[in-house]
């Protein structure tokens, strides 16, 4: 399955080549997965890149445990004072409301979308028209409708004759 859609996404990279050869320059291979993705053509140069496909969220975190994991081993005393305002903010009974959730952000695939359609129209396209693209997109019908049943399911299902 997974082959299948890398197949399909590498076929879409070549169209694209092929219609606009000057975006191979900003045709870059994620350091982590080797991936092939588009980036902005301010990091071409660059190769030390990670693709916007969970690899660039992986390597964050990763490095922000490392980061978290030294601070609270210089300083302990933080990390009992943080675990204590915890434990008694769990203990103590829920108010009805709660938090308000924060505004939604886009996925960072979304924001890689940006840059790609950016790229290829040679204009700066904002994420609200992502967003209204996308939108569009998914209220789109299948081409082929509906899967017709066979002879026999008819029948079964009390739908034919």
């Amino acid at each position: 399955m997974v082959r299948d859609l890398v197949r399909s996404y590498y076929a879409q990279i070549r169209l694209l080549l092929r219609e606009r050869p000057d975006l191979r320059s900003c045709l870059k291979r994620c350091r982590h997965c080797r991936i092939l993705f588009f980036t902005h053509p301010r990091n071409a140069d660059r190769a030390d890149l990670c693709c916007g496909f969970g690899c660039r969220a992986a390597h964050r975190r990763r490095r922000d445990t490392r980061r978290t994991a030294a601070y609270y081993r210089e300083h302990p005393e933080k990390k009992r004072c943080q675990n204590r305002k915890r434990y008694l903010l769990a203990a103590r009974p829920q108010r009805a409301g709660g938090a308000q959730p924060l505004g939604e952000t886009a996925a960072p695939i979304v924001h890689h979308v940006r840059l790609i359609v950016s790229l290829i129209e040679r204009r700066r396209v904002s994420l609200d028209e992502i967003m209204q693209m996308l939108a569009q997109k998914e209220r789109q019908h299948r081409m082929g409708g509906r899967r017709k049943a066979s002879y026999g399911e008819r029948r079964i299902d009390g739908r034919g004759s």
